[in-house]
């Protein structure tokens, strides 16, 4: 991929990031998009995509036609997961996106706009009917149709001027009403709370097809305050476009594809039976609860609107790739705590996006593996659902499993090299979170930090490594290569 990285193909990159249908047009050229015509929203559907992230870079699938459903209204599955937006995935890739933003100007602000295609559609009072968009009812278990799977949530601090992009999943409830389910602590929880203890509903925004890029923004853990519009607009170096709600105000992207406008009243004013939904660790993990509705007071949509759809499937599939801006989001975390010589930040395969973050550090003092080991498990990028941190010297290959489980096996010593820590942050999506504690509103969890690095005090007695010197091993593939094929692979 590497060689093909030309300015030309960079352009045409962050055009596609920026703009829903031009990626559908790059998809297309590259040979990576799949029409799929015909399949049905009950399970169909879902099947097909979960089918698809097999493989490490699953086709982009297009459905069309999708029966019972006005043949305008399209799901697109498997965006950010194409190969021509991701590109090779590696720890290069991410240091290259780490290093992005500083190349970059700052965050550029939105640019507020009188329309846009957005408008071309708007459906208000009576005659919104949320059944009209294709739905799925993604697998079997689920308890009802999700429409908000990679979707973007606005909502706008009622004390400040911040707007908070988020990613929820979103249900509908009837023909006027969705829920959006929320994790505690989140942001998009912490701005709706603010409303209902002044007793007023929170005016929102849900988009369910829009720029990949502000997918990106959307899902990346930015602190409190931070603009995701401009943090999107950094990254493609021009102004996201913005229009305003007719009933809430809050700016939602003028080229978005659909979007559901409304106000969530308090919970406790109103409620309705949300989930089960199979979540992204591959369980049913949070059944099904009173969740807060939005009543929804505007739709708006384009010509032929694009609905994106990608549910969370178990994180063994190939095809729950590493998230690239999320490891840089952590990096960037540790490293800003002070944490010195990180060389590395990966996760663990099979942990999905969140469970098993790996750290490779340089050691350079007594106490430097366990500085970054506890700042990896309680930053905000990584406190969310850790289930266990391991740090591991410099030399070891954190993109390759086998490697980070020999520095477990050969440099770890359970009793003396872990420490578990109590009280952590989880959500209600953690299949181990007990019954107890569910019922008790205690959303915690313990996590596991492992040192599995050289003991600081002998490091320079450990024993030596029996393995080729890399730098030497390169020279030998580079020198035999074209000789003998089992280097060639």
């Amino acid at each position: 991929m590497a060689e093909l990285e030309t300015d030309d193909r960079r352009a045409r990159r962050t055009e596609a990031m920026a703009d829903l249908r031009q990626f559908v047009k790059e998809a297309e050229a590259e040979g990576e998009l799949v029409r799929v015509k015909g399949a049905k929203a009950d399970l169909e559907i879902g099947a097909l995509f979960e089918l698809s992230n097999e493989h490490l870079y699953p086709p982009v699938l297009l459905f069309e036609d999708i029966p019972g459903f006005d043949p305008r209204f399209r799901i697109l599955s498997n965006v950010r997961t194409s190969r021509f937006l991701v590109g090779d995935i590696t720890l290069d890739a991410v240091k290259a996106y780490r290093s992005r933003p500083k190349q970059k100007s700052e965050p550029i602000p939105p640019q507020e706009v009188n329309t846009g295609p957005v408008m071309d559609n708007v459906v208000e009072g009576d005659a919104i009917d949320l059944n009209t968009y294709p739905a799925p009812r993604w697998h079997e278990g689920d308890g009802g149709n999700y429409i908000g799977t990679e979707c973007t949530i606005i909502t706008k601090d009622p004390d400040s001027d911040w707007v908070n992009l988020g990613t929820y999943r979103v249900m509908v409830q009837d023909d006027k009403r969705l829920s959006v389910f929320i994790e505690p602590g989140k942001h998009g929880d912490v701005i709706r709370r603010k409303y209902w203890a002044k007793g007023e509903p929170c005016p929102i925004a849900v988009t369910v097809g829009q720029a990949p890029i502000l997918g990106v923004a959307a899902s990346v853990s930015a602190k409190e305050g931070e603009d995701e519009y401009s943090i999107a607009g950094g990254r493609i170096g021009r102004p996201i476009k913005t229009v305003q709600g007719k009933h809430t105000g809050l700016p939602f992207p003028a080229d978005a594809e659909l979007v559901f406008e409304g106000f969530m009243p308090p919970v406790d004013q109103e409620s309705a039976t949300e989930g089960p939904f199979g979540e992204w660790p591959g369980y049913y993990a949070s059944a099904d609860r009173p969740e807060p509705v939005v009543h929804v007071k505007a739709v708006y949509h384009r010509d032929d609107p694009l609905i994106i759809g990608q549910p969370p499937v178990k994180p063994n599939y190939p095809g729950r790739q590493i998230k690239i801006p999320r490891l840089a989001s952590l990096w960037d975390a540790i490293e800003g705590a002070g944490v010195p010589g990180v060389t590395g930040v990966w996760l663990l395969q099979g942990g999905g996006s969140r469970f098993i973050p790996v750290v490779s550090i340089k050691q350079m003092h007594a106490g430097h593996a366990k500085m970054a080991g506890l700042v990896a498990a309680g930053c905000r990028p990584g406190a969310y659902m850790t289930r266990m941190v391991i740090v591991v010297d410099d030399d070891i290959d954190i993109t390759s499993p086998a490697e980070v489980m020999w520095a477990m096996a050969t440099r770890w010593d359970p009793k003396t090299q872990t420490d578990i820590i109590d009280g952590c942050w989880t959500g209600h999506i953690d299949p181990i979170l007990s019954p107890d504690k569910r019922d008790a509103g205690d959303i915690t969890n313990s996590r596991m930090i492992i040192y599995a690095v050289r003991p600081w005090h002998w490091k320079d007695e450990f024993p030596k490594v029996n393995a080729v010197a890399r730098g030497y091993a390169d020279e030998i593939r580079r020198k035999w290569r074209s000789k003998l094929k089992f280097l060639q692979d």
